[in-house]
Order: C-alpha cells, then structure tokens, then sequence
C-alpha cells in the first residue's frame, strides 16, 4: 500500500503534459509495461463544438521512442483503448471504452467552459485526470489486469484524488 500512496503522489506531481499536443488533453492512460502513454484530446472546429463525428482524438505519446507521436493502431482502436460512443452532439458526448462496457464516461464543458471528462465515482461526478493499469502478467491477446487505477478532481474540494477499480 505504500508504494500505491507514493506511486499516487508522484502522479499527481506529473499532470496532463498539454505541451507535447496541440488542443485541449482530456486524460491520459498509462500502463506499468513502459513508459509510453495513450492521449485523448477534445477533436473541436474552430467555434469550439465538438466534431460531431469524431468528438475525442486518441494517440500515443512513445517516450521510448523520442516522444513520437503516434495513432493507436487497428488491434488497439477496436479491442483496447479506442471508445464507443453512446451519445455525440456538439456540446457533450457520452462514451465507453471498447474494452470495458460496464463503465461510461462524458465529455462535456465545466464551468469555465473547458471540455473535461466526468465519471461517476461512489455516486458523485468526478473530473477524470488519468487512468493506470498495471499489467501483471499473461498475453497480448489477453493481458493480465487485476485493478485499474483512477485518478481524478473532486469538483467540491478541488484536490486530486483516486479509486482502484476491480475489473
């Protein structure tokens, strides 16, 4: 549990690096098998709506590969880290991961008119910041994945905060 608390504390000290992208980071994913990362960015024209047919703009950052840029490929789009939306319009999109259904997640603008991503956490929403996983083990196909971690802002208190998720 410590490591967990250090590991959590490190992440917060390391936020959403807007400058390795252009437009608006709304999250990104991490995964203990290097040290590359997955961002997904609001996809807005330039009245600031969101493109209806392609609201959020998924790719790679390869840090162990002179921080290309990268898409994530087909295997990744349609069985990992690509999304399926439930709902789009220009103002909000609401959206699942391809590889976990039993989790949403909204796209809309708070307050000061920023696109972020909400999840529900306990009963209260959430703004998401970044998602860990810590692979364990088995295959390409079928990694092995005991818990997700979830990092995240509570909007009453303003403080970084995080859940462990049991998929």
């Amino acid at each position: 549990m410590k490591h967990l608390v250090l590991f959590a504390f490190i992440l917060f000290l390391n936020p959403v690096d807007k400058s390795k992208s252009s437009g608006q980071t709304l999250f990104k994913i991490g995964r203990s098998k290097d040290a590359n990362e997955i961002f997904y960015k609001a996809n807005t024209d330039k009245s600031g709506n969101l493109n209806k047919e392609n609201p959020i703009e998924i790719y790679w950052i390869k840090y162990t590969d002179n921080n290309k840029i990268e898409p994530l490929t087909w295997i990744q789009r349609n069985y990992s880290y690509g999304l399926t939306f439930i709902e789009k319009g220009k103002e909000k999109a609401v959206f699942q991961f391809v590889s976990y259904d039993k989790r949403s997640l909204t796209l809309k603008k708070d307050k000061k008119g920023n696109f972020k991503i909400y999840i529900l956490s306990g009963k209260k929403e959430v703004e998401l910041n970044r998602v860990f996983i810590p692979i364990t083990g088995g295959t390409f196909w079928f990694p092995e994945i005991k818990q997700v971690e979830i990092y995240y802002t509570n909007p009453d208190t303003g403080k970084a905060e995080f859940e462990i998720m049991k998929p």
